[in-house]
């Protein structure tokens, strides 16, 4: 029925078509034209009414009229609308309550960093984590990693990564020297960031505006990679010395 796919309960949809069919009526005609039980006609129609389906008249007993259901479908769209804008605004309020909340009790612990780790199984997840740190990221993104890997990062989401170097985003790349890189993959990666390259690469490193880290590596069994992301401003700290180190090396070997 169209009126239940629209969202309205049977009961409701039901009553509303009495109404069309027998005109104003009192909630008693109602029950029986539609088999709505006695208990629960009138909160059928006070819902028809709030949903712009329904009009009441005062009186002794009370009655309810249809309204054309030209107007009636305009009037529930209006309804539907208010009601989700409600709501959003809703989720809003408690999503900040929430955030505010959680930084309450991270003062309370006396904290300012909460290290979480996480593990990807596979070279799927770890590639959708690497774009939602990219996506994240304003400052700085720092790779270590193969060419083989730094194509498919490339390849995944170059675009974005063109978009953060437009806004300013510093990145930069060392790439292990086993194999040339794909001439259009290199390419475009020289527009985006600046690149060097170094011998005996064998994990992968990711860092992220001085606090986010991904790293990756070979699984024992298998022929897939695994994944490890973390929060700390000390690890990355630590990390990041390593990068640069590495980064020299690659620089004076090229220069």
């Amino acid at each position: 029925m169209y009126l239940t796919e629209m969202g309205l309960s049977e009961y409701r949809a039901d009553a509303y078509l009495s109404l069309l069919q027998e005109g104003t009526s009192t909630a008693k005609e109602v029950a029986s034209a539609a088999g709505i039980p006695q208990s629960r006609v009138y909160d059928v129609l006070d819902a028809l009414e709030t949903r712009g389906f329904v009009k009441s008249q005062p009186g002794r007993p009370k009655k309810f009229g249809p309204v054309p259901p030209e107007t009636a479908v305009g009037q529930y769209c209006t309804y539907k609308k208010r009601k989700q804008t409600n709501e959003r605004e809703e989720i809003q309020t408690l999503g900040e309550e929430f955030a505010e909340a959680l930084d309450q009790r991270a003062k309370k612990q006396h904290t300012d960093e909460v290290d979480i780790s996480w593990a990807y199984p596979n070279r799927h997840y770890i590639l959708e984590q690497l774009e939602q740190l990219t996506e994240q990221s304003s400052s700085e993104i720092c790779m270590v990693t193969t060419p083989k890997s730094f194509e498919r990062i490339l390849n995944h989401h170059g675009s974005l990564l063109a978009t953060k170097a437009d806004n300013g985003v510093d990145i930069r790349a060392i790439i292990s020297t086993d194999r040339n890189i794909n001439g259009s993959v290199e390419d475009r990666a020289k527009e985006l960031m600046s690149i060097t390259r170094v011998e005996n690469i064998h994990g992968r490193l990711y860092l992220y505006d001085g606090t986010d880290i991904l790293l990756a590596y070979k699984a024992t069994h298998g022929d897939g990679y695994v994944g490890i992301s973390t929060s700390s401003t000390h690890l990355y700290a630590t990390l990041e010395h390593m990068f640069k180190l590495l980064w020299d090396e690659g620089t004076r070997n090229t220069s």
